[in-house]
């Protein structure tokens, strides 16, 4: 089961004998079971946070390139079946992937490494013919960047890192990610709880528009998102109401 497997790689990681990359591989074996679980994948994010190739060679089991170059041969699997089973699984990579690259030891982000690793996956992008789609993943990513207090988001190297960069594609990801981040959730009544969220959002584009501009165009237009799925959901509220009656 999920939870044993989950409690096996507990018990591995960390034991004398067994290597970061070994922990990384089996933590990649069992990635759809390890969703949601406890153990997660620390081992094999941390190696993806540090070696932007490896980023690359996610995105190129995903994504096709849209050029006409080649990529290396060990990146390129024949077998359509095996294709398809490795897509799905970096696919759950990226979804539980949680690590800000930068990350140092003790848990800080490191705004000069963040940005150093952005610039050399893009780099890569461009050279892999896959651009747009590595922006759109790498926006995702930041999204789930830790806040540094109840007022401000996100944290500052990630501010930072993508005010450097102010790439339309990694805007694109980021509002997905934000978006796709508030799961299943209870109803209210009519956009209240959309409503709520605008605020919050817009509050925190508020505190940065004089430091990051750009960070905050992208919060407000979360934002704005969320103001016109409040009214929506006002509307579908009032209808429902009419025809209950």
């Amino acid at each position: 089961s999920a939870y044993h497997i989950a409690q096996a790689l507990k018990a591995f990681d960390g034991r004398a004998g067994v290597t970061v990359s070994e922990m990384a591989q089996m933590e990649f074996r069992f990635v759809s079971a390890l969703s949601h679980s406890e153990h997660g994948i620390p081992n094999l994010e941390r190696q993806i946070a540090e070696s932007p190739l490896l980023y690359m060679q996610v995105m190129a089991l995903l994504w096709k390139r849209t050029d006409d170059g080649h990529d290396p041969p060990q990146w390129q699997i024949l077998d359509p079946e095996r294709s398809r089973d490795i897509a799905f699984a970096m696919h759950q990579v990226l979804e539980q992937m949680s690590r800000i690259p930068g990350t140092n030891a003790n848990g800080e982000i490191v705004t000069g490494s963040l940005t150093a690793w952005l610039e050399e996956v893009r780099k890569l992008a461009a050279q892999y013919g896959r651009s747009e789609i590595t922006d759109q993943c790498l926006g995702q990513l930041l999204a789930k960047a830790p806040h540094e207090n109840a007022q401000s988001w996100p944290c500052t190297p990630v501010c930072e890192a993508m005010e450097s960069i102010a790439s339309p594609s990694i805007a694109t990801g980021f509002v997905t990610g934000v978006r796709n981040s508030r799961g299943v959730h209870w109803r209210g009544e009519g956009g209240s709880q959309e409503r709520e969220l605008a605020s919050k959002y817009r509050s925190w584009s508020q505190k940065l528009a004089f430091e990051y501009p750009y960070v905050a165009r992208v919060l407000e237009e979360i934002a704005g998102s969320y103001d016109h799925e409040a009214k929506w959901q006002d509307s579908e509220d009032r209808v429902s109401k009419r025809l209950r009656h």
